[in-house]
């Protein structure tokens, strides 16, 4: 597996497998919110983000997003690439980038949770995400560097 940066001629695989994963993690939020979502993630985010690949044999198999300097916005592995290391090199990369990161998890996505949760993260706060309505819960990681 190797870590590489986004090209803008990823774009239609990375989208394919953002809505093909995000659909299966969050089983608790309407499949037509997410399709309805596709486009603002093709058009809008793909191309002004900056994104980390997980990439074996010429094959995405998973990528990470962020939607500020050390906020992750998006950390999906194709639901037949996990469990393989994918997510935890993708999170090491971005640990790597920078001392102090967060992100946002859904309350009710408990494998990502306790994925985050085992990768160092700890609870910031709790909020509702006021586009779906469901719980959110914010989390830290900061290395010995950029702890406070």
């Amino acid at each position: 597996m190797i870590i590489r940066n986004y090209e803008p001629a990823d774009r239609e695989k990375v989208a394919a497998l953002w809505l093909t994963s995000t659909i299966k993690a969050h089983p608790f939020i309407a499949e037509d919110y997410w399709i309805s979502a596709y486009r603002t993630v093709y058009h809008d985010l793909l191309p002004t983000v900056t994104t980390l690949l997980a990439e074996v044999d010429d094959v995405i198999e998973g990528f990470l997003s962020f939607s500020s300097p050390c906020e992750i916005g998006a950390l999906f592995v194709g639901p037949s690439c996990q469990g393989k290391g994918h997510g935890t090199a993708l999170l090491n990369a971005a640990k790597q980038r920078c001392p102090v990161l967060q992100l946002k998890v859904y309350t009710q996505n408990e494998t990502a949770l306790h994925f985050y949760q085992k990768n160092g993260f700890t609870l910031m706060k709790e909020q509702t995400d006021p586009d779906t309505g469901c719980e959110e819960l914010v989390l830290r990681w900061h290395s010995v560097a950029g702890a406070e």
